[in-house]
């Protein structure tokens, strides 16, 4: 089982997708008859086919269970009704196809990559379909699952950045949603039973709750057709619940954590904004400036190049379905780290009240805009683009679009959304080291 981490700048890529002048992909859009969203791009490239089944149901729909998302997305591989874990992999090996599935803190990934070859397509397609509609669960496989998921949690704790950027979701968020490890705690995955998999189960992988994205070698027809084989089994069910809104805190709050290590680990936040922020792109411009670019941006240039308090340095926004956090993460030797963070507060308390020269948004519009084409080239890269578009509802022309919207903001703008949004003297810094 492979165990997928995703940090504070994990989600950063989500708010960098560009646009040209021309309708970037024909995305074609439909909802098939037990509710499921689908965005569909053909693409004869290569004769492949890429599909993602996204469920809203990440770790932020753990409950009380922290690990119950990623412990159940884990499973899904471990055996069927008809099947082992051993025949699943063994089937998807014999075809030359690729399964994988991963959790984060809103999302549950189950994707399939296959050749389109029909006989090893149509093979490949039954044994996803049934891994993803007849999971069972077995107590063995259990079992074993657990014990490396709790290996993981184990090693995650010999881990200092892992320990500071788990300690800052949980002192930003507390006992909301995203205030957990994806993977849970040890106390908590050892008091989950195959019950609480299977009613996670039930409840979330539900077509009404899922969007497939599918890119690939087929025609509009056969990716319909090949869509209804696959989910055909899924019941209807309903879709997640909307998270609770966050209020940002009224203090600073500082947390430090005891490591042997001669560097420190630092996270610098607050509760920032949901992805359908009206000042999304204002703050997407401002953040390339003021912490994302690389060599260039103001946090590199006042903290690592003209100082040498830091190893590495970088800001962004993790713009989820509710307000995910914004964040500034450095690594910095111990005993540089208080000079190290007075530096980045007060670059942040700068930036914050005067915003960007005329100079640096002319320059980040630049590069913001020209950067993307090379992650367009490939499924991969218009299957993440496709789901970012459906998970968070943005418009099917979101990337025709992106170059008038960047091209539009100001720095009025930037300076202004900086202003509502962060808040210097209220940030929660984690430190580790």
């Amino acid at each position: 089982m492979r165990i997928k981490l995703k940090f504070c700048f994990s989600i950063f890529l989500i708010i960098s997708l560009p646009v040209f002048a021309k309708p970037v992909l024909d995305i074609k859009h439909w909802i098939t008859v037990n509710g499921a969203q689908v965005l569909f791009v053909e693409t004869h490239t290569l004769p492949m086919l890429d599909i993602q089944v996204t469920f809203n149901a990440g770790s932020a729909r753990d409950g009380e269970h922290h690990g119950l998302a990623q412990f159940t997305n884990a499973m899904l591989e471990e055996g069927t009704g008809t099947l082992t874990a051993d025949q699943i992999a063994d089937a998807f090996d014999d075809v030359g196809a690729k399964f994988s599935a991963s959790v984060n803190k809103d999302m549950a990934v189950v994707s399939l990559r296959s050749v389109t070859d029909k006989k090893l397509l149509n093979s490949a397609l039954d044994i996803f379909a049934e891994v993803l509609t007849q999971p069972a669960f077995p107590e063995q496989a259990f079992q074993r699952v657990q014990k490396q998921i709790l290996s993981a949690i184990a090693e995650q704790q010999q881990q200092p950045l892992i320990i500071a950027n788990n300690a800052f979701w949980h002192e930003l968020y507390g006992d909301l949603p995203y205030g957990h490890s994806v993977l849970g705690t040890s106390q908590s995955v050892q008091s989950l039973t195959p019950q609480n998999l299977q009613a996670f189960y039930q409840n979330y992988y539900v077509a009404k709750n899922a969007l497939i994205t599918v890119v690939g070698d087929v025609t509009l027809p056969q990716a319909k057709a090949i869509i209804e084989r696959v989910i055909a089994r899924l019941p209807s069910g309903q879709r997640a619940a909307k998270l609770p809104s966050i209020s940002i805190l009224n203090s600073a709050k500082t947390k430090h954590i005891d490591f042997p290590s001669a560097q420190t680990n630092v996270f610098i936040g607050q509760i920032g904004i949901a992805r359908n922020d009206q000042d999304y792109f204002p703050l997407l411009v401002g953040n390339f400036i003021l912490g994302q670019s690389p060599l260039t941006s103001e946090l590199f240039q006042e903290v690592r190049n003209k100082r040498g308090l830091a190893y590495s340095i970088g800001s962004g926004f993790a713009a989820l379905q509710t307000q995910g956090p914004f964040c500034i993460v450095l690594q910095t030797r111990t005993e540089e780290a208080k000079q190290a963070i007075k530096v980045t507060k007060e670059t942040l308390a700068k930036f914050v009240k005067r915003g960007p020269t005329k100079k640096q948004l002319n320059a980040a519009k630049q590069s913001l805009i020209g950067r993307f084409p090379l992650q367009l080239a490939s499924n991969d890269g218009i299957l993440s683009v496709l789901t970012v578009i459906g998970f968070y509802h943005l418009p099917l022309d979101y990337l025709d679009t992106y170059r008038p919207k960047i091209s539009a903001v100001t720095l009025e703008q930037i300076q202004d959304a900086f202003k509502h949004h962060i808040q210097p003297k209220k940030m929660v810094t984690v430190t580790v080291g």
